[in-house]
């Protein structure tokens, strides 16, 4: 009896969220710091990982496939990646890709919100020249995150496409493994594909996306309905990436079928009528940050989270906006905290010494848009490599760069009552570790500033005794207003041009 031969599958992913806006470049040297690994050391290094590519290669070797890695990078969200760093990790994964052929199968893990300086749609582009070294008859399936920005010709450039369904992105390595279940079906012709791609007139701001919220909460109670239909084999709610400045930015619906390419589009048209419907719950409220603390002083238990979503590392920030920073001093807050990225302040402490009072200037370093730098004077309670290891392995964070984390050389400078973490590489507010690794316990502060949108809740809302949303000056402002777009354009109800849809009341 002769054995079916075994599945040749490739293997890779590229991602970054690009904010077009921010001033500093993406470049080569960064996806090689955080994360960049090539030909054989994509399985062997992601391989149960909780990234989405741990998931594909799991669900891969789970099924006895022959496979094959091409190149995994993945970089912080910053300014526009470069042409060099695109054309340097496209070409590799392609190299390894066509080294690897014939194949029967390809699973990629891509963001799809990145933007390159030679090149509006980079994804697109990778998944053409894919498509043209593997040819029209070996599947394609695609794992996006649910921020992706995603155009028609994206739908079009692969046979299958999943999203996250969750924000805080949690479920990453679920919808890995559930493409590899898909293109099993896919290469033994069980199912034929058919995509129907709906993009509703909406830009969201981040803060809105949270799929615990609305307006995705009720959009995603309609999935879970309409995924029980046995002809639905994915369907993917996209809340967009509204700081990447491209025509296809905003909300959309992806609808995949087995043949049934009118069910498709009837549902996926359903679905982003359902998402209009809610739009006017993505208004964000927030307070200007002296009303903020002002507020938080009035509670009598913390941690209070004041959120400083404006200064959204996880959206391409800084990290070192100071406008929460100067109205905690003006409030003369005691057991505050708040974490800067600013590598020359780091340099300060560290000459100061440990125990030693040092006088300098913290944050507002990198741009316009974070605020002015802070003067402070405080002791320098704690210098450090800035390496820690999550308590939770299961956040975007530590899906996509792993559970150990550096934030590069490190200080804790106390200036009166406010913990001020100065870090040499910025970091997300994703897991509590970071600020037990300094030495503060998060528990016993009175508040915490997070620079973040909605992915701090993992780790800071089982803390929180409230949660006060402010109203600061940055890059991720809730107010797309604040934006010179040039290129994104959704139409609204009106029939007018409309940037925004959901501003800052």
């Amino acid at each position: 009896m002769t054995r079916a031969p075994v599945p040749r599958v490739a293997v890779g992913g590229w991602l970054h969220e690009t904010h077009t806006f921010a001033t500093v470049p993406t470049t080569l040297a960064l996806f090689q710091a955080q994360c960049c690994v090539a030909g054989d050391a994509v399985p062997a290094h992601l391989g149960g990982s909780a990234t989405g590519i741990g998931g594909m290669i799991d669900g891969a070797r789970a099924r006895g496939w022959s496979l094959h890695g091409t190149l995994y990078a993945a970089a912080m969200p910053g300014g526009m990646i470069t042409t060099d760093a695109r054309r340097t990790m496209h070409d590799a994964l392609l190299a390894h890709l066509a080294a690897a052929m014939p194949l029967d199968g390809v699973l990629l893990a891509l963001h799809g919100a990145a933007v390159a300086e030679d090149s509006q749609h980079p994804e697109y582009d990778l998944l053409l020249r894919v498509r043209s070294i593997v040819g029209a008859g070996v599947p394609i399936v695609v794992e996006f995150d649910m921020h992706g920005n995603i155009s028609p010709d994206i739908v079009a450039a692969c046979d299958l496409l999943v999203a996250y369904d969750t924000n805080p992105h949690d479920d990453a390595y679920d919808r890995g493994l559930e493409c590899a279940a898909l293109l099993e079906r896919l290469m033994a012709g069980q199912i034929r594909p058919t995509m129907a791609h709906v993009a509703p007139p909406l830009m969201l701001a981040p803060q809105a996306t949270g799929t615990a919220d609305l307006p995705l909460r009720a959009v995603h109670a309609a999935v879970a309905d309409f995924e029980r239909h046995p002809a639905v084999l994915a369907i993917s709610v996209f809340a967009g990436f509204a700081y990447a400045d491209t025509p296809w930015t905003g909300t959309s619906i992806v609808v995949c079928t087995d043949d049934q390419p009118e069910l498709a589009q009837r549902l996926a048209s359903r679905l982003a009528t359902l998402l209009l419907a809610q739009r006017d719950a993505a208004h964000i409220a927030q307070l200007p940050a002296d009303v903020a603390v002002r507020q938080a002083l009035l509670q009598p238990t913390g941690p209070v989270i004041l959120v400083d979503s404006a200064d959204n590392i996880g959206g391409g920030t800084p990290g070192d906006g100071t406008d929460a920073l100067r109205a905690m001093l003006d409030a003369d807050v005691t057991r505050g905290t708040i974490v800067l990225a600013d590598p020359a302040a780091v340099a300060r402490c560290q000459q100061a010494g440990l125990g030693a009072s040092v006088t300098l200037t913290v944050g507002g370093a990198v741009d316009r848009w974070h605020g002015a730098p802070q003067l402070v004077t405080g002791v320098v309670c704690h210098l450090g490599d800035g390496r820690f290891t999550c308590e939770r392995r299961d956040h975007h964070f530590a899906s996509l760069y792993g559970a150990d984390v550096s934030m590069g050389p490190t200080a804790w400078l106390r200036v009166r009552g406010i913990n001020i973490v100065l870090t040499t590489v910025k970091t997300p507010p994703m897991d509590l570790a970071q600020l037990r690794s300094v030495g503060i316990v998060p528990e016993e502060q009175h508040m915490i500033v997070v620079k973040s949108a909605v992915a701090y809740r993992a780790a800071y809302l089982p803390i929180a005794a409230a949660v006060i949303e402010m109203d600061t000056a940055g890059l991720c402002s809730a107010n797309l207003a604040r934006f010179p777009y040039r290129y994104a354009r959704r139409m609204g109800p009106s029939g007018q041009d409309s940037l925004v849809s959901a501003p800052t009341p």
